[in-house]
């Protein structure tokens, strides 16, 4: 138990270099949709609405990718959305969208919550809803800065936060 450390502690390098050590890393997340149409419309819906990098895309499936960690000052969400370039990180966050017919695993109440820091919730917000997706419940603005949640128009969860300043 001593490389259970919480998430949030400043001192979790044990835990990190426990996964390293025994050679365990995040792979994606994976996240289920009806068919080969709800695999081209979750693609559009997380590059367009949320400017995730498309790396393979398929009709049954595709992965895309986010740069993990602060963003840049001197980069911004259009360098990377309308160019192949991928972000300046190895650090990235990779999301798999797969198509499925099966209804037990199409079933969004089980499925990943997404949670992406961005540099402007209202911006953000507004483009996602443009994309189809629906908030769930008011934006909520806490003392470390501006926390949304909404549904993708497929009806899974995603977490916005926006850190104060």
């Amino acid at each position: 138990l001593q490389y259970c450390r919480r998430p949030w502690s400043n001192n979790n390098s044990a835990a990190i270099s426990m996964a390293s050590t025994i050679g365990v890393r995040f792979g994606r997340a994976l996240l289920m949709v009806r068919g080969s149409n709800g695999v081209a419309a979750a693609v559009n819906f997380y590059q367009n609405g949320l400017g995730l990098n498309i790396v393979r895309h398929t009709d049954e499936w595709a992965e895309l990718q986010c740069p993990v960690g602060q963003p840049s000052s001197s980069s911004s969400l259009s360098d990377y959305t309308t160019s192949a370039q991928q972000p300046p990180t190895n650090n990235n966050f990779n999301l798999t969208i797969q198509a499925c017919e099966s209804e037990a695993l199409l079933g969004v109440g089980y499925s990943p919550f997404l949670n992406f820091d961005v540099d402007d919730m209202d911006m953000t917000v507004a483009r996602c809803v443009q994309m189809g997706a629906h908030l769930d419940g008011p934006i909520q603005y806490p003392a470390h800065g501006k926390v949304a949640a909404l549904r993708s128009p497929d009806g899974h969860m995603i977490g916005l936060y926006e850190p104060s300043i």
